[in-house]
């Protein structure tokens, strides 16, 4: 099966899984990465995935479940602008920016570094936007090795973005509104947002971490064919931690009016 053929039924079941997330409160990151890894699977090459939020002209991480923990910290929160890598630049001016090798492409030269440590040698980057065509963050394929997109995958990338697009401003309703592109939310911003105690940002992320590995552990236990109890425990151990995540994130500090 082709790419463009199996990526549309990845995305389509995808899309109706993620309205169901959406819907029970799963948390945003959770639901965007369980996007990307379905990109991935569907890829015929290998491919690394993420998707940035803008946030007041900044580029804060949303998901990337296989790209290196250490390179998402690095460029969380990178300015928007010219000369800003692929996302940066993407979102600054628009449009998509393939680079197709980051050693030689002037928009990765405050960047090269850390890709290379990492082992990234090409980023094609496409802005996502909501529905009234405002600028709310990043879809981007990395790879290994330097090379450039082909028509299908060009195609393939706008079927993503639209499809991630989607989910956000589903998840956050005010994204589609505010005539304000890239102003915080509580949906973008409940990982940042400084009245919140960072304590429980982070335990919030751990839930978050876990619901990320039943979920790949609930695919490879179907892969080899294990029985449902083994499944159903899964599915309970995941509705603690998503119940757990959404307890951290509304938790206040002390004396603060809700």
């Amino acid at each position: 099966m082709g790419f463009a053929l199996h990526l549309r039924d990845s995305l389509r079941n995808r899309e109706s899984e993620g309205l169901e997330e959406i819907a029970r409160g799963d948390p945003l990151r959770v639901v965007l990465t369980r996007y990307l890894l379905a990109v991935e699977a569907a890829a015929e090459t290998d491919m690394l995935t993420s998707i940035l939020l803008l946030e007041n002209g900044q580029l804060r991480h949303g998901a990337a479940p296989n790209l290196p923990a250490a390179y998402c910290s690095a460029i969380d929160g990178v300015a928007i602008g010219p000369d800003a890598g692929s996302c940066g630049t993407a979102a600054h001016l628009g449009h998509p920016i393939y680079v197709t090798d980051i050693a030689t492409d002037r928009l990765w030269d405050a960047y090269r570094d850390i890709a290379f440590e990492h082992g990234l040698r090409a980023c094609w980057s496409t802005p996502i936007r909501d529905g009234r065509g405002a600028i709310i963050g990043t879809f981007a394929i990395y790879h290994l090795t330097p090379r450039s997109p082909t028509r299908a995958e060009v195609e393939a990338i706008q079927t993503i973005t639209d499809h991630v697009a989607s989910a956000i401003t589903t998840s956050n309703p005010a994204a589609d509104r505010s005539p304000n592109a890239g102003a915080p939310s509580e949906t973008f911003l409940n990982v940042v947002d400084e009245d919140r105690p960072r304590p429980f940002r982070d335990i919030a992320n751990d839930f978050e971490q876990i619901v990320l590995v039943i979920d790949k552990a609930g695919a490879a236990l179907a892969r080899h064919g294990f029985g449902s109890i083994e499944v159903a425990r899964l599915r309970r151990a995941k509705e603690a931690a998503i119940r757990g995540a959404a307890l951290a994130r509304s938790a206040r500090p002390p004396g603060r009016v809700p």
